[in-house]
């Protein structure tokens, strides 16, 4: 018999707590290929696999937010809430620094 620790190496797993009307109210006006982009995305936070897979930024503004480069022209804002938990912040199109913090994007 030992007395071996175990080390958990398994990936974080998330779930989303909110964020589902940024969501609903940024898909009637993304194109299919924006919005399977950012459901793989999701898929991806979900599953543990996003900041290995994806360009992730932080927001050094705001604790805890990070920018994912979803496409080459689209980000999505999350905020990573707890060890397991996030919100979808915002969806939109990659443009200045100004406009990522002014609430919800449209896409274009």
């Amino acid at each position: 018999m030992t007395n071996e620790s175990r080390v958990d190496n398994t990936t974080p797993r998330y779930r989303m707590e909110s964020g589902f009307d940024v969501l609903e109210d940024w898909s009637p006006t993304a194109s299919q290929s924006k919005r399977n982009a950012v459901y793989k995305a999701l898929f991806a936070m979900q599953d543990g696999s996003m900041f290995r897979t994806y360009r992730v930024i932080d927001d050094f503004q705001r604790a805890n937010e990070v920018f994912v480069i979803v496409k080459d022209d689209l980000v999505m804002k999350i905020r990573v809430k707890c060890v397991d938990a996030f919100d979808i912040v915002a969806i939109g199109p990659c443009g200045h620094m100004t406009d990522l913090h002014t609430g919800r994007w449209q896409a274009t």
